[in-house]
């Protein structure tokens, strides 16, 4: 007989107490360190996650990470087909 699948997924999430933390880090670490903790969170998270949990977190990780850069993922695609030049 199998057991039920365990989540720690809140349902409701505590955004208000996620957004304070953000802004700390922002505010007390530079930028390698937030990569370094990032890294390490990530490894954490990791060793309690199976492979299907642990694709989920990747595919959300690159979602979120080309959310935020400067240049949206299809102008980069398009600026790379240009041989890197500008518009």
């Amino acid at each position: 007989m199998t057991q039920p699948s365990r989540t720690t997924e809140s349902i409701n999430p505590d955004y208000e107490g996620i957004r304070e933390i953000m802004h700390q880090l922002r505010d007390r670490l530079t930028v390698p360190d937030r990569a370094r903790l990032a890294l390490g969170l990530i490894g954490h998270l990791a060793t309690l996650m199976n492979r299907h949990q642990m694709d989920r977190l990747l595919a959300q990780l690159q979602e979120e990470a080309e959310r935020v850069q400067d240049v949206p993922p299809a102008r980069r695609v398009h600026r790379l087909n240009d041989g890197g030049a500008g518009e």
